[in-house]
């Protein structure tokens, strides 16, 4: 049993890193790569993109349900096979249709797979015994993401460097090709009943009636719950602009420290692979709310040092560069673990699925505003999105804290609730026969 586990776990760490470095690989060309193939301008990419990202917004209300009562299994293959065929979909788009089709089949495809991922992770999480584990779960995944993400976004930074049409294309294809490749792990690797966790002898399992009783209404009805929703959005758009805005930023603005944009990218990969697991260790006095300010303190500091150049000697721009990665680095290594444990934790088990699919409309959100806001801030000015940014992120320091009154105890000090119900689940779970 234990080993069955383990190889779930292994199998699903490896899909993640996979999708990590296929995001790595391609957000930072996309813009680049859709405008010069399609001779279209930034900002009508930009609101391209936007208009997909739109189209799939509805989809995790569906994929809740569906996670709930079939598994996350399911979902997270055809979310693969969705972008895979959106990636394809680029390689021949040569119009603004085109790019539309293939877009939305790619937002798809990351909607309903990061709408379900998340609760395959919480219900592994929910076996390993001990306090904390969900951060220790989420701590690992964003190691490996990070380290994934990486690879991806070296590479881009030298396909950027050659800055050749051919040379996009073949990227593109091997993010398809890495698409299928996890589709294959996942399919061999995970059990396909290891979404449901029976808890205190309850027999509805994932394909029960009786599981997600009251469905959405208890969801909508959590008003702290969605608030701190909206916070993580502001989270998360501070957490896709390193890869959105941060490369063209440079390209446009800064065109000799082009050369950089690699090196940064890979500097940041290195500090989440290695410092993920001391970060965790560090920040787990801290309750979460209190940890999920210093995010913001940190990505605002990120905003405001990535502006700077346009203002200091160009002797400071590498050093200045430097530390505001370092800042970007600190507040995604806190990020990533505290507000997906808390937002599993605040969520009732038996409607996990639908909540944490619907938590992932904070970072859609961020995703479909992030390309649009960028191309119509700079078009204001060079500084205006940073300053934007940071404006943003100061204030979900007082958000929280006002939040922190609101949300549910457990969820916030990450108790030993979770801990205490495991060892019920666990032996629950060994007397399931193995799928």
């Amino acid at each position: 049993m234990r080993a069955r586990r383990s190889t779930a776990g292994i199998t699903l760490f490896l899909v993640l890193v996979i999708d990590s470095a296929v995001n790595g690989l391609f957000v930072p060309l996309s813009m680049l790569y859709l405008s010069t193939s399609s001779g279209t301008s930034l900002i009508e990419v930009g609101a391209l993109l936007s208009i997909a990202g739109l189209l799939s917004l509805p989809l995790p209300l569906w994929i809740g349900p569906l996670v709930d009562r079939h598994g996350p299994k399911p979902i997270v293959l055809v979310a693969q096979l969705l972008q895979a065929a959106g990636f394809l979909g680029y390689l021949i788009s040569g119009n603004v249709g085109m790019i539309l089709v293939a877009a939305t089949l790619v937002s798809l495809g990351q909607r309903a797979f990061w709408s379900s991922a998340f609760t395959l992770v919480s219900n592994l999480s929910d076996r390993d015994p001990g306090a904390h584990s969900r951060e220790r779960w989420f701590g690992i995944i964003g190691s490996l993401r990070a380290a994934g993400y990486g690879v991806g976004a070296i590479v881009a930074g030298l396909v950027l460097t050659a800055n050749t049409g051919p040379v996009y294309r073949e990227m593109i294809g091997v993010c398809a090709c890495l698409l299928l490749a996890a589709c294959l792990l996942l399919g061999r690797g995970v059990p396909g009943k290891s979404a449901g966790v029976p808890v205190q002898g309850r027999r509805d399992g994932p394909g029960s009636a009786k599981r997600g009783r009251g469905g959405y209404r208890v969801l909508w009805a959590d008003r702290p719950y969605l608030a701190f929703m909206g916070l993580n959005t502001v989270f998360a758009l501070c957490n896709v602009m390193l890869s959105i805005a941060f490369p063209l930023f440079i390209f446009r603005q800064l065109p000799a420290m082009t050369w950089l944009v690699g090196p940064l990218l890979g500097m940041n990969t290195v500090v989440q692979v290695v410092l993920q697991g001391p970060v965790v260790r560090l920040i787990r006095p801290l309750p979460r709310h209190k940890s999920l300010c210093l995010v913001g303190v940190l990505w605002a500091s990120w905003a405001c040092l990535t502006a700077a150049p346009l203002w200091i000697p160009s002797v400071l721009w590498v050093p200045c560069l430097v530390v505001a990665v370092v800042c970007y680095s600190g507040a995604q290594l806190v990020h990533s673990p505290v507000s997906n444990a808390l937002s599993a934790d605040a969520a009732p088990e038996d409607i996990r699925g639908r909540y944490l699919a619907v938590f992932q409309y904070s970072f859609a959100i961020a995703g479909v505003a992030a390309p649009l806001l960028f191309s119509l801030l700079s078009a204001i000015s060079s500084t205006a999105p940073w300053a934007v940014l940071a404006v943003l992120a100061l204030m979900t320091v007082p958000g929280m804290l006002i939040l922190a009154r609101h949300l549910p105890q457990h969820a916030l000090t990450g108790s030993d609730l979770q801990a205490k119900l495991r060892p019920l689940r666990d032996s629950a779970l060994d007397r399931t026969p193995p799928s």
